[in-house]
This record gives structure tokens, C-alpha cells and sequence, in this order.
């Protein structure tokens, strides 16, 4: 189902999800002064047109159309030779996919001034696209049941909580940071993570088994049955509003946590004019749109002048402080990869 919203009529639900956009493609018919975006649906797609969408001043102009990444990159790369969009979001792992596709046009100063207070740690090389703001994956654990403080990676494997961890699967991007993490208590890496994945294996068949979706990982933290699990640094910090989740504490391991960014990119040969478009960058990356995002996510900005609440500050660290996988070869070798886990880890 796609679902094209205009901003005078923009609802959103959380966990919609939409897994075509042909039809949403077909409808959108430009006309002049409009942007078209293609974004994520739920508490993303939200927070983005709090924070974005509506403190545009053309905002009336701003047309959005919900998707995830796998099924935006499909549907951009059929239109290539006429493209529907202006611009689009991404994750790390798609947003170079896109950029060595030739589907997206590289961002430029001049035309886009706040990209140079951008933080150097976060800029995209060429700088096709740019993340509009990012959080870490860390570890999240229930202080009710967990006596001594998390503090490493290799806590998850600890006797006293073996039964009560899970991780999140390889269908799930962040398995693959912690697959690395796993993999580095052994001498390893993601580019060498067999050792990992006995470990990520030793996690799935001691305790209730990996999770999917975000939801179950919540569900099992609530419920007991779960004590620790890997996590990312916004949402556990959602936690604080939820009067059943009071105990969870999350904790950036002594290792370092993983840097989890969501960029926009303009579309190569966009219908939509060059300046106006620009323009809607230059406001996502102002101070105070980013100060927005990163309230309404609990996330760091990107803009180095932006204001933090000193709770996401201390959540999350600077994106150079970061761990970072290399995106290039998980992208080259994804399919092996999880041909590997599947006959590793969930075997």
C-alpha cells in the first residue's frame, strides 16, 4: 500500500509501513514550486516533518510520500530516466548504494551554506547526500534483574545473564555492528567474524532467540523474559516515558558504540527546482531544525552550533567517537554474509 501525503492532510501512524511506491510514482504529477520527498513512515517520518517539514517556510509546497530504503532504492532506480522525487532519506548502508548508482546529485556548499558547520566526523564522501541527524547502538539492560552494571560487549555473554540476553537478527542493519563487536572480544571483525557468530549463536540458543522487530525486543525487556539486549541510544532514551521501562539503563560498552546516522540526499535530475530544493536542505541543517530533531528523536544533531540536552549528550557520543563498520565492504559482501549466519548462527 502507498500513501501520498500533502501537508495540509500529512497523518502518520506508527509501524506504517509502505512497500511500493509505483503507484505513489504514477500519481505524483509536479507542478511548480513543489518538493517531493520520500521518507520514512511512523515516528521517523513524524519527527522529520515536526522538526523540517513544517518550520519551512514552503512548507504548503512539501509533498511526502512514506517508504522504507529497500523498496525507495528499487523504485528510484526504475525511474532513473525520469525521476518522481526531489529527495529522499536513506541509512548509511543505502544512502553510497544510491550515490554509486548515479541516482543522487552531490551536495554543495555554495548552494547549501549550513553544510559547512556540518561535523566533519558525519560529512559523506563527495558528499552525496548527508545525514540529517544520528544515534549510536549501544547495550540496554534492565537494572532490576542485572545486578553489576553492563559495561562491555562481552556482558552479554556473562553467566549471571545467560538465558535473559537477546540481539537483534540479521534482518535487522544494527545485527551487523554487533556481529563486529562480537566479533572484535575474539581478534575479529565483520570482514573475519566467525568467532562472532558463535557468540552471536551462543545468545540466540541460550535465551529466547534474536528479534526481528524492535517491538519484541520491548515486549521481552517488559515482560522479564529478556534482561540485556543490544539497543539504539534515541529509542532507549523513548524508555524514560514509559512507566513500565523505569529500570532500563542504557550503556555506551567500554569497546565503543556503533554510529547509526539517517541522511537526505537530492535526487539526481529531481522534476522539482534546483534552489527550492536546496533551500529545504539548508533548513534541515540550520541550528535550530536540528536542534528540533534531535529534542523530538533524542538524537545528536549534525550542525555543530545546534543545541543538545545534556541527557542526549551523555547517551550518545560524537560521531568521531564512534565505531564505524566498513560500509563499502558489508554492501559488497552482504549476501554472503548472511548466507554465513544463516548456516552459523541461526542453524
Amino acid at each position: 500500500m502507498t500513501e501520498l501525503k500533502t501537508r495540509n492532510k500529512y497523518k502518520y501512524a506508527l509501524g506504517a509501513l509502505v512497500v511500493g511506491l509505483g503507484t505513489a510514482g504514477a500519481a505524483m504529477a509536479q507542478t511548480a514550486g513543489e518538493i517531493n520527498i520520500s521518507g520514512y513512515p511512523g515516528t521517523i517520518g513524524g519527527n522529520f516533518n515536526k522538526a523540517f517539514v513544517d518550520t519551512f517556510e514552503g512548507h504548503d509546497a512539501i509533498r511526502y510520500v512514506e517508504s522504507w530504503d529497500s523498496a525507495r532504492f528499487t523504485q528510484m532506480q526504475a525511474n532513473r530516466n525520469n525521476p518522481r522525487l526531489d529527495l529522499v532519506t536513506f541509512t548509511d548502508l543505502t544512502m553510497p548504494l544510491a550515490a554509486g548508482a548515479g541516482l543522487l546529485d552531490a551536495l554543495d556548499e555554495s548552494a547549501v551554506p549550513n553544510l559547512a558547520d556540518v561535523q566533519k566526523a558525519v560529512r559523506t564522501e563527495g558528499d552525496f547526500g548527508v545525514p540529517f541527524t544520528y544515534g549510536c547502538q549501544g547495550i540496554v539492560y534492565n537494572a532490576k534483574y542485572v545486578k553489576e552494571p553492563i559495561t562491555s560487549w562481552a556482558d552479554l555473554l556473562r553467566d549471571d545473564l545467560k538465558g535473559h540476553v537477546s540481539a537483534p537478527n540479521v534482518s535487522y542493519s544494527m545485527a551487523f555492528n554487533i556481529l563486529d563487536a562480537l566479533s572484535q572480544l575474539e581478534g575479529g571483525s565483520l570482514k573475519s567474524p566467525e568467532a562472532g557468530m558463535k557468540l552471536y549463536r551462543d545468545i540466540r540458543t541460550s535465551g529466547p532467540g534474536l528479534w526481528d522487530q524492535e517491538n519484541v525486543a520491548v515486549g521481552w525487556l517488559k515482560t522479564g523474559e529478556i534482561w540485556a539486549t543490544p539497543y539504539f541510544s534515541g529509542n532507549a532514551l523513548g524508555f524514560l516515558d514509559d512507566a513500565d521501562l523505569q529500570d532500563l539503563r542504557f550503556v555506551v560498552p567500554q569497546e565503543g558504540a556503533y554510529y547509526a546516522p539517517l541522511g537526505i540526499a537530492k535526487v539526481h535530475g529531481a522534476p522539482g527546482d534546483r534552489k527550492d530544493i536546496d533551500a529545504f536542505i539548508n533548513h534541515v541543517l540550520s541550528p535550530e531544525a536540528q536542534a528540533q530533531m534531535s529534542k523530538l528523536g533524542r538524537t545528536r544533531p549534525v550542525n555543530e552550533h545546534a543545541e543538545v540536552s545534556e541527557a542526549i549528550a551523555a547517551s550518545c557520543p560524537l560521531a568521531s567517537e564512534l565505531n564505524k563498520v566498513d560500509i563499502g565492504y558489508l554492501n559488497e559482501n552482504r549476501s554472503q554474509i548472511i548466507d554465513q549466519w544463516n548456516q552459523s548462527v541461526n542453524n
